[in-house]
């Protein structure tokens, strides 16, 4: 009965062959997972919610989330391709790390004054990649708020500038 078995399922294997999914593919699910999980767990106490999705994938822009005191909280791992940065290497760290030398102290000003106001800002300013070759990254930010209207966090939606 056994040699029947082993027949017949060696014949259906023939007819229909297996295809074989990379492991891969389920790490980059995860992987993607776990940034909207580590947004969704930073945006809880927003009295304003954005959605990741919309931002990331429709409108190709990478997301920098400071805490109060303008630290960086989060950034999504698109961040990589934009200025060479993986996430985790900016953690903690303020956007000033991105601006350098040429950098328009003009727009340095404006941001520094809609922070200070709470206010929301678009800008372009001239960044820095990690290996130190410059990039123009349009910028549009909006402050975050609590229930109780506490600044809580600054949303920074990132690209480069065409």
């Amino acid at each position: 009965m056994t040699e029947n078995y082993d027949q017949a399922l060696a014949a259906y294997y023939q007819k229909h062959p297996l295809t074989l999914l990379p492991i891969q593919s389920f790490d980059i699910f995860s992987i993607g997972q776990l940034e909207i999980s580590k947004f969704n767990a930073i945006q809880h106490h927003w009295k304003v919610k954005e959605c990741f999705a919309t931002a990331v994938y429709k409108q190709k822009r990478e997301i920098i989330i400071t805490n109060a005191n303008s630290e960086i909280v989060f950034a999504s791992e698109g961040i990589t391709q934009m200025n060479g940065y993986q996430p985790f290497e900016i953690i903690g760290k303020t956007p000033k790390m991105f601006q350098g030398e040429a950098t328009s102290l003009e727009t340095r000003k404006s941001i520094k004054i809609a922070l200070q106001n709470q206010m929301p800002f678009k800008a372009v300013i001239l960044n820095y990649n990690k290996d130190g070759s410059t990039y123009l990254c349009e910028i549009e930010a909006k402050p975050k708020f609590n229930s109780k209207g506490e600044l809580v966090n600054y949303i920074a939606f990132e690209r480069i500038a065409s």
